[in-house]
C-alpha cells in the first residue's frame, strides 16, 4: 500500500474527511489537524459541506478554530460559506486563511466559471491572508506555508512540521488509485514553468509523507517518488495537447481519451456513488448500452473524460489558442 485512501486518521493529529466530490467517494478529501487548536484544510464543496460538518461532528471537533485554503478553486472553498454559517448557530467563528493572492479571487468567483456556465459560486470575503515562510500555531503543531503555483498562481502548501506531512492541495494533481495519477492542467489560470518550478521547491522540503485533496495521503517512498512522476506524466500530457493541436484534434474528445488511456493508462479506481438516484440512472443507462451491444459505462470512465476536457480548456488557456 503507498497510500492511506480510506477516511479516517493518517497520523496521530491528522484525520482524512472524505467530502463526496461530485456525489462520489474516494474522489476529494479536506484535512484535520488537531493539536490545542484545530484546523481544516481546505472546505471541499457547497454539496460536500453536509457531509464534513457531519464527520467534524462525530470527532467532536465541529467547528474547527481555522480553515487553511490551499487554493481558489471552487472544490477547495465552497464549503466555507456553510461552515461559517453552521459555527455561527453555536456562537463560534472560524477563521479562514489563504495566499495573499486569492484573497481577491476568493471575493469574486466568477472565474470558477469554466467549471460550471451556471455561476452559482458564492464569493467568499474576510479571509486572512498568507504568504510564503508564515506559519500557523495550532498550540503544539506548527503549519507552515509554501507558495506553489502552477495548478494556479494562489496556491499554497502547507507543512506539518511536527509530523512532517505536507498538504499540496492540488499542487501536484491528483491521484486516486496507485496507478491513477491525472496532472494539474486545469483552467483557467494553469502555468507550466510554475508547475515545475513548484516540484523542484517541494523536493527541498522535508517531509516523510505527502496528503493530496484528490486522494489521500501518499506515505513510504512513493511520497518522494510521487514527485518524479507527477512531472514526468504532466510532461506526457502537455505533449499529447501539444501533439493534438498540431493536427488539429485538440477539440477531439474521443482521439483525446482514447490516446491518454493508451499514454498514460491511469488505471481509476470505480467509485461509488453517494447518490441512489445517480446509482438507477447509471444502472439504467448501461442496460440500454447492453441492449444495443456497447460496453457500459463506468463513474471512473465518466471522471476520467470530464477531467480531460477540463485539461485541454487549462491546456488552451495557458497557450491563448481560442
Amino acid at each position: 500500500m503507498t497510500g492511506m485512501r480510506i477516511p479516517g486518521p493518517i497520523n496521530s493529529n491528522t484525520t482524512l474527511i472524505d467530502f463526496g466530490y461530485v456525489d462520489v467517494a474516494g474522489a476529494g478529501g479536506v484535512y484535520l489537524v488537531q493539536a490545542e487548536k484545530s484546523c481544516l484544510i481546505d472546505s471541499g464543496t457547497r454539496s460536500g459541506a453536509p457531509r464534513i460538518i457531519k464527520a467534524l461532528k462525530q470527532l467532536d471537533a465541529f467547528p474547527p478554530d481555522y480553515i487553511i485554503l490551499t487554493h481558489s478553486h471552487w472544490d477547495h472553498c465552497q464549503g466555507v460559506p456553510i461552515l461559517r454559517q453552521r459555527a455561527l448557530k453555536e456562537q463560534k467563528a472560524i477563521e479562514v486563511f489563504a495566499h495573499t493572492e486569492a484573497i481577491p479571487l476568493l471575493e469574486d468567483q466568477s472565474f470558477n466559471n469554466v467549471f460550471d456556465q451556471k455561476g452559482s459560486f458564492q464569493n467568499i470575503k474576510d479571509v486572512t491572508p498568507l504568504s510564503e515562510g508564515n506559519t500557523v500555531d495550532l498550540g503544539g503543531i506548527s503549519l507552515k506555508i509554501y507558495h506553489t503555483p502552477g495548478h494556479i498562481s494562489d496556491h499554497i502548501s502547507i507543512l506539518d512540521e511536527r509530523n512532517k506531512n505536507i498538504f499540496v492541495g492540488d499542487a501536484i494533481g491528483m491521484k486516486a488509485g496507485d496507478n491513477a495519477y491525472l496532472p494539474p492542467i486545469l483552467p483557467p489560470f494553469c502555468n507550466k514553468k510554475d508547475f515545475h518550478s513548484t516540484i523542484q521547491k517541494l523536493k527541498n522540503i522535508d517531509y516523510n509523507t505527502i496528503s493530496l485533496c484528490h486522494f489521500g495521503c501518499i506515505i513510504d517512498n512513493e511520497a518522494k517518488t510521487v514527485l518524479d512522476e507527477a512531472e514526468h506524466v504532466f510532461n506526457q500530457m502537455w505533449e499529447i495537447f501539444s501533439k493534438a493541436h498540431s493536427e488539429g484534434k485538440l477539440d477531439d474528445q474521443d482521439f483525446i481519451y482514447t490516446t491518454a488511456m493508451r499514454e498514460i493508462n491511469p488505471i481509476i479506481p470505480e467509485f461509488k456513488l453517494l447518490k441512489p438516484e445517480i446509482r438507477i440512472m447509471l444502472g439504467v443507462m448501461n442496460g440500454l448500452r447492453r441492449l444495443i451491444r456497447k460496453d457500459p459505462i463506468s463513474t471512473a470512465n465518466i471522471m476520467i473524460k470530464d477531467v480531460l476536457a477540463w485539461q485541454v480548456l487549462g491546456f488552451k488557456l495557458a497557450n491563448n489558442i481560442s
